[in-house]
């Protein structure tokens, strides 16, 4: 009869490799989670890698420093230096400047005020046809400045403009009309018109675009090269809103006459602000937005007769960082002024008429 029994030796090979056998079905789970982490570490590696290759392939959104005249950095330097005296503008003292040409042509150039590398203001500075040059706008501020690079590549992104898988050219220039700074941006066949302040698509066509550009260039009521005896005073703000969205009962009202130096101080007192519109010509002069300040400039020849004059640059928009000529306002469009803090204004029929603001009114 045959024994049922294992040989003894069997019995030994097989009593080894049970355990071992248990000792590997434990250890799977770790095994495999490794080898999961080692997949997705390959997996972030090459994530890594592709964002790398991407952002290699976009192309880069800048603009090159140009030379520019001699005499141009004259009429910068001076105004840097007058208007470094007070505030929002003192950081500008001993700051250094960058010169880019602005389209069409060269009828224009924006010139950054930097601290180091960081750009803490700016000028828009036209030629005039006497060969000179105009302060066209000018503000002090680190972010919310017209042609803020940083600021158009984040929204380029955030609007898809220009795709992750983007690979051609891309062409970006700096262009200019009275009042509104502009970005081409051109990928391939495609050209986009922003505006370079609130960073909003234009709905613009090449030929809207040429006909906006060609608008004249005053120079009256701005601060010209022809006259070096301009002197700024301290700047005013109102702290009235600056957004003309959030109460626009101002469209009811009745546009101003005038505005000079004579009535800016009541115009802007404290709170108040004032809408500035451009009917039918809105998207060719970035309106409509809000004047909260103002900076009046001083002829220091004639300060003390009855000649003397003055220039008032409004400061408008987001946070009033951006100066522009009261008159250029003036010429281009109409300013309303806002019901007063209790509802009570001229276009309600309910002000008394011996308020001075009154007759600017009507």
């Amino acid at each position: 009869m045959k024994s049922l029994a294992r040989p003894p030796a069997a019995v030994k090979r097989h009593t080894r490799f049970f355990p071992l056998l248990c000792l590997g079905l434990a250890l799977l789970p770790i095994t495999t989670a490794f080898a999961g982490a080692g997949e997705a570490t390959a997996q972030g590696s090459r994530n890594t890698v592709s964002q790398a290759v991407t952002q290699v392939l976009q192309p880069d959104l800048t603009l090159k420093p140009q030379t520019s005249p001699k005499s141009l950095q004259q009429f910068t330097a001076d105004n840097i230096s007058k208007l470094s005296v007070s505030a929002p503008f003192t950081a500008w003292k001993n700051a250094k400047t960058e010169y880019y040409p602005l389209g069409p042509g060269t009828h224009s150039w924006l010139v950054n005020v930097l601290s180091g590398d960081q750009r803490i203001g700016y000028m828009v500075i036209s030629a005039t046809e006497d060969g000179g040059y105009s302060l066209s706008e000018y503000g002090a501020g680190t972010t919310g400045l017209p042609y803020s690079l940083t600021e158009l590549r984040q929204y380029a992104v955030q609007e898809a403009l220009i795709p992750s898988s983007y690979s051609g050219n891309a062409e970006l220039t700096a262009l200019y009309a009275p009042m509104l700074p502009v970005w081409k941006l051109t990928l391939d066949k495609q050209t986009y018109y922003i505006n370079a302040v609130t960073l909003e698509l234009l709905p613009w066509n090449p030929a809207k675009a040429d006909a906006a550009m060609k608008a004249a260039f005053p120079a009256a009521g701005a601060v010209t090269s022809k006259d070096n005896s301009w002197t700024p005073l301290s700047a005013s703000f109102s702290g009235g809103t600056d957004d003309p969205y959030k109460d626009i009962s101002w469209l009811a009202s009745s546009r101003l006459k005038a505005v000079d130096s004579g009535n800016v101080a009541v115009l802007l007192g404290n709170g108040r602000a004032l809408a500035y519109q451009s009917p039918g010509a809105n998207d060719t002069t970035g309106a409509p937005f809000m004047i909260t300040g103002y900076q009046s400039w001083r002829n220091s020849a004639g300060e003390n007769s009855k000649n003397s004059r003055t220039i008032i640059y409004a400061a408008s928009g987001p946070k009033g960082l951006r100066y522009l000529p009261f008159t250029l306002l003036q010429q281009t469009g109409t300013l309303h002024k806002l019901p007063d803090a209790k509802g009570k204004d001229m276009a309600y029929g309910t002000k008394a008429d011996s308020d001075p603001l009154v007759a600017l009114l009507r």
